[in-house]
C-alpha cells in the first residue's frame, strides 16, 4: 500500500515546494512506515531514507528544504511484511553508481523464486529490492528503463507501480496496479505522477492535487 510521487521541472525547484503536497499523500494514503526521497544533483542521483513518517521527520527540516533539483523521486511507504521495516527496505533504492533510483508501489508474487538468483546481492528482505535488482540488470545490459520495468513486472508478477530517475534525467513510469491507478499531471509548469492513494474516487486530485490540470491515467509504460 505504497503511494508514489514523482516531479520533473524545467528549472530547479526547492524539495519545500513539494513537502507539504508529500504530507497529504503520506497521510491520506496510510503510508507512515518509512520515506524516502532520490534527486538529481549534478549528474549524480542522490537520496534520503527514514523508517519513520515525512511528517514527523525533523532531520530533514537541516538539508532538504533548501535542496534544489528538476527530479525528485518520492516514496511513502506501507509494506506487504510489516517485517520489512528497516532502512535497508526502505525506498527509494539506488544503484552503487548513483546513476538510478527506484520506486515500487504493490507486490511482487513471485518474489520468492527469483530472490536465490539475487541473494549476494540483496541487503533487505522486502519483494521491492528483488524487482530493483532484475530492473537493474536489465538496464545495465542497455534496455531501456520502462521496458526493464516490463519485463520485471511480467516476470515477478502481481499488482505494480513503478518508477525511477536516472543521472542523466530520464523518468519511466510503469502502471499495472488496479487498486492504486498511477497518474500524471501538470502543477502550473511543473509536470508530476502521483498514485492514487488507494482510493478508486478522485480523491487524490479533490484532497491533494486540487489546481493540476492535464491529468491521465498511465497504461502500461511510459515516460515523464
Amino acid at each position: 500500500m505504497c503511494e508514489i510521487l514523482v516531479v520533473r521541472s524545467k528549472t530547479p525547484r526547492r524539495f519545500l515546494e513539494f513537502k507539504e503536497l508529500g504530507r497529504k499523500m503520506e497521510y491520506y494514503g496510510s503510508a507512515k512506515f518509512g520515506w524516502g526521497v532520490a534527486w538529481l544533483d549534478s549528474g549524480k542521483v542522490r537520496r534520503y531514507r527514514n523508517v519513520g513518517r515525512l511528517a514527523d521527520d525533523a532531520k530533514d527540516a537541516n538539508f532538504l528544504n533548501d535542496v534544489e533539483s528538476t527530479h525528485f523521486l518520492i516514496h511513502f511507504r506501507r509494506p506487504s511484511k510489516l517485517s520489512t521495516v528497516q532502512i535497508e527496505d526502505t525506498q527509494p533504492f539506488l544503484d552503487e553508481e548513483q546513476s538510478m533510483a527506484f520506486v515500487h508501489n504493490g507486490r511482487f508474487i513471485n518474489e520468492m523464486e527469483y530472490r536465490p538468483a539475487y541473494a549476494d546481492r540483496c541487503v533487505g528482505a522486502a519483494d521491492s529490492e528483488v524487482g530493483f535488482l532484475m530492473f537493474e540488470d536489465l538496464v545495465a545490459a542497455g534496455v531501456p528503463m520502462d521496458e526493464s520495468m516490463q519485463i520485471a513486472h511480467s516476470k515477478l508478477g502481481g499488482p505494480a507501480n513503478l518508477a525511477a530517475i536516472d543521472n542523466e534525467g530520464a523518468i519511466a513510469l510503469y502502471s499495472s496496479n488496479e487498486g492504486n491507478r498511477l497518474w500524471t499531471f501538470r502543477m502550473s509548469d511543473v509536470v508530476m505522477a502521483a498514485t492514487q492513494l488507494h482510493s478508486s474516487d478522485n480523491s487524490l486530485f479533490d484532497l491533494v492535487f486540487l489546481d493540476s490540470t492535464e491529468r491521465r491515467v498511465v497504461e502500461g509504460r511510459a515516460t515523464l
